[in-house]
């Protein structure tokens, strides 16, 4: 499947700012304390009856951060077209999903700096991905990144465990903003069914 078919997406009006590129962005914000922008993915499957589950991939050992869970994601690069962009490109690159529709942003941006000094502020955006019906997304990992994935409910993430799994994240930061996608869903279903 072509890269550009992971750019064939809606987006909810709350994310409206991040439909242009990065430097389009950062120029608009020139007071901001960061030169770079990063996103992640938080991509729920519900096709379960125990509840929503949400994707966590662990990265690679030979990779940074070797062995440690989090959502797919990555940097913005200079091509992507949007901000959006960027997010649904990480997540095709890294899990195979193609992105239907980018919801809003969950918790607030985190901030990190690089070895290199870089100041990063990553972006997370929950987002439906293409499936078919009833069954969990197909994932598709590039192993020169990532070496595993699980779908994690709410209690798997809170206990840091999937089965036999142990859930070590990159961050605790990373965890709390993966815990709160499960307050998003509750709050988007509470609204359609009223």
């Amino acid at each position: 499947m072509a890269r550009a078919a992971a750019y064939n997406f809606d987006h909810h009006t709350s994310v409206a700012d991040f439909t242009v590129p990065k430097h389009a962005y950062l120029a608009a914000r020139s007071d901001a304390s960061f030169g770079y922008i990063a996103t992640s993915a938080l991509v729920l499957d519900t096709t379960t009856a125990s509840g929503p589950r949400v994707l966590l991939l662990q990265r690679a050992a030979s990779d940074e951060d070797p062995n440690k869970w989090e959502p797919p994601g990555g940097a913005c690069d200079d091509e992507d077209p949007s901000i959006l962009n960027a997010a649904a490109r990480e997540l095709w690159e890294e899990a195979g999903l193609i992105v239907a529709q980018i919801g809003g942003v969950i918790g607030t941006p985190h901030f990190f700096t690089l070895e290199d000094g870089k100041r990063v502020c990553q972006f997370n955006f929950v987002m439906q991905v293409e499936n078919d019906a009833g069954t969990p997304p197909a994932v598709r990992l590039d192993p020169n990144e990532h070496q595993q994935y699980v779908w994690a409910t709410e209690n798997e993430v809170k206990i840091k465990e999937v089965g036999d799994i142990n859930l070590d994240f990159t961050r605790e930061e990373v965890r709390q903003t993966v815990l709160l996608v499960f307050d998003y869903y509750r709050e988007t279903m509470a609204k359609e069914k009223t």
